[in-house]
């Protein structure tokens, strides 16, 4: 239940073991490596990093990678909800990664793969290019004539197009140009194309564009005139058609179209059908990734390692448990190497393994959320538990939707015992949900006021249980609710402080302790003794106390805040700016603020409560409707209160989170530790099962 010790760890070998030793270091799996030319080069001039290539393992994981983008696209892996949410890696044996590398033709499922991938490209570009062009003819598909009868006369000049039927009178005016011109209106014809290609959708402006306003016509003008007779035209709102230059008629080339989309369809979908042939290899190709990966990671961890003529130095850390399997595996592989260990120094940067017990573990989620603690500080997780789910409780505080999310967090932990991260999340719910069960009993919300006469009647079970176990009802005494959350606050900075000080302590740094810590926890508590007399009559020998305590406390911060400047002056100075909350390590605006803060515990407790209770006040207003209106009350109090758990869940969650990570952590923690992360082949693609697990 704490953060993991560390040792540095130091190994020099023979350099004609190099590869073979770092080989064996990835598949113990307990080597963070370092990169060894950092503090070292100076010492050891002789030693050099030695550079390596990955192009072998790069092309390998570009097929690999190639099959599985078009699985991915053309077979993609069905999963459920709780899958989808939190992909979980593939735990596999020696066994199966023994048969994946040996025995899976990867060359030859590479090359079929970019043969149908070939294929697909080259057949959905050439489906996007006929589905554009029937887009631009299907519309013309009734003209009657050919289009070599169209383009073919030299001295007249044919236009197709759309004129406003209004207008179509003044072609047969004898205004000049349109003298010598003949027309026909060509109303449309019936679709001469058939049906639409399945799946296949014109473009937009590609249906028949003419209607009763407009109509389409063809207009024969002598080739000399057709200019001025163009500019006419227009004049009257005729908008021409460019006809397509091909043999035959639009609707013989819009069904030759047709049949070679229904062909190149037809080739689509087979070549589908193989790609999903294919997906039975998606297991061993993600085992194979997996491989190469660790593969490429451990030649790459090559060049953080120093080699010379001789000798091969390799650096980086160790949990103190795992040294033992170290030295075994050293002592029987590589004998004549010699393995050092130490202690990392105070200004290293130690990564960070965390090590808790089942029932600590789901709340670490919060702390890795946040960020890891540094090496040399401690795991607030075991800490967070009261507070967090104290928050918790207080903002949801209703029986019945502790009780409904309780099992809905049973729900989830069952269905989800293979994915940790989602099951420690349900077991976070779960005991959410019994804080909330408590805190709505202590508080009377069950379903909101559920319980009352006039819904479920007189002297009713539930009334008289609600009576029993209620002690404070934040409604009727919103004051006294109020002081409650307050004095929350003030428990739980006092308690952030108290952590500060521990890790002070625990570090031997004691004037940090005492300057940083004990003189707060005098200043803080006089300055609410002082504060309270402008509320209640407070006793002239506690008031004098709380005088006393804040004195002796501000004083003491005003000497001791300031301790890293320079110069008497600034110290004090820099005292008395920290004392107000601008500097240092807190402040009385900071303390102010952050207990201010805890009155969101009342708002969120009030709103869960008196949204249920509209609820259930809308409901009674609909029960008295003549035959229906039972029906309607039980839906509207379902409705109501399945909405309201929804969203004070959240509520109550997101805000139970604002109050450790800002409030609480503020006081006392400072993440941003790397993690430990050993050289090896487990990966978020696939676990090495252990010895003596069952297949997860």
């Amino acid at each position: 239940m704490a953060i993991d010790p560390i040792k540095k760890l130091t190994i020099l070998s023979p350099m004609h073991s190099s590869k073979r030793l770092l080989r064996t270091v990835s598949s113990l799996g307990v080597v963070d490596v370092t990169d060894a030319s950092e503090g070292l080069t100076d010492t050891a001039p002789d030693l050099r990093i030695k550079g390596v290539s990955t192009e072998d393992i790069d092309d390998i994981l570009h097929k690999i990678d190639a099959i599985l983008n078009l699985l991915k696209t053309y077979a993609p892996e069905e999963q459920g909800f709780f899958q989808g949410l939190t992909p979980v890696p593939q735990m596999i044996d020696k066994q199966e990664l023994k048969n994946a590398t040996e025995n899976y033709d990867l060359a030859g499922r590479s090359r079929e793969a970019n043969e149908l991938d070939e294929i697909l490209r080259r057949s959905e570009r050439a489906k996007g290019d006929i589905e554009n062009r029937l887009a631009t003819l299907m519309p013309l598909c009734d003209l009657s004539f050919t289009m070599e009868d169209f383009h073919r006369p030299r001295r007249v000049r044919l236009l197709f197009g759309h004129l406003p039927r209004k207008n179509l009178e003044h072609l047969s005016g004898p205004a000049s140009p349109l003298t010598d011109i003949a027309w026909e209106p060509i109303e449309e014809g019936s679709d001469t194309c058939g049906v639409y290609p399945s799946g296949f959708t014109p473009a937009p402006g590609g249906q028949k564009t003419a209607n009763r306003d407009n109509v389409r016509v063809l207009i024969a003008v002598l080739a000399d005139d057709a200019d001025e007779v163009k500019d006419e035209l227009s004049r009257l709102s005729f908008i021409e058609t460019g006809l397509p230059d091909l043999s035959g008629t639009i609707g013989d080339h819009v069904r030759a179209l047709e049949e070679d989309l229904v062909q190149l369809s037809t080739t689509i979908d087979e070549t589908i059908a193989r790609v999903r042939a294919l997906a039975s290899d998606r297991r061993s190709l993600i085992i194979l990734k997996a491989f190469w990966t660790a593969a490429r990671n451990e030649r790459l961890a090559l060049t953080k390692t120093l080699g010379g003529k001789w000798v091969h130095l390799l650096t980086g850390y160790i949990r103190a448990r795992d040294v033992e399997r170290l030295q075994s595996a050293f002592a029987k592989e590589f004998p004549d190497s010699v393995v050092i260990l130490d202690d990392p120094s105070e200004d290293e940067n130690v990564p960070v393994s965390l090590s808790l017990p089942k029932v600590f573990r789901p709340l670490s989620l919060l702390v890795e959320m946040f960020g890891l603690p540094p090496y040399r500080s401690f795991d607030p997780t075991p800490y967070l538990h009261i507070n967090f789910y104290l928050f918790f409780g207080i903002c949801f505080s209703d029986v019945g939707y502790g009780l409904m999310l309780i099992a809905t967090s049973l729900y989830l932990i069952k269905r989800t015992k293979q994915y940790q991260g989602v099951a420690d999340f349900g077991r976070i719910l779960l005991g959410g949900g019994i804080s909330t069960v408590i805190f709505g009993a202590l508080l009377g919300s069950w379903f909101g006021d559920l319980y009352m006469e006039k819904y479920l009647g007189e002297n009713n079970l539930l009334m008289r249980v609600q009576a029993f176990f209620v002690v404070l009802d934040p409604i009727s005494k919103t004051i006294y609710a109020l002081l409650f959350a307050l004095l929350i606050g003030v428990l739980n900075q006092f308690f952030g402080i108290a952590l500060r000080m521990y890790g002070a302590i625990r570090k031997g740094d004691w004037k940090s302790a005492v300057f940083d810590g004990l003189f707060w926890y005098l200043t803080l508590p006089g300055l609410l003794i002082i504060v309270s007399k402008l509320f209640i009559d407070t006793p002239q020998t506690l008031y004098r106390t709380g005088l006393a305590l804040f004195g002796a406390g501000a004083l003491g911060l005003i000497l001791t805040q300031g301790r890293d400047m320079k110069g008497p002056v600034a110290r004090i100075l820099g005292g008395v700016v920290s004392l107000y909350g601008i500097v240092g390590s807190y402040g009385i605006t900071a303390f102010i603020g952050d207990v201010l803060s805890y009155c969101r515990l009342l708002a969120l407790g009030l709103t869960t409560s008196i949204v249920g209770t509209t609820f259930n006040m809308l409901g009674g207003l609909l029960r008295d409707i003549p035959y229906v209106g039972l029906f309607c009350f039980i839906f509207i109090v379902v409705a109501g209160h399945l909405f309201n758990f929804v969203i004070s869940l959240l509520g109550a969650f997101v805000h139970s989170m604002r109050l450790i990570f800002v409030e609480f952590f503020g006081r006392f923690y400072d993440a941003g530790a790397r993690p430990f992360q050993p050289l090896g082949f487990d990966s978020p693609l696939c676990e090495m099962k252990k010895e003596g697990t069952k297949n997860g």
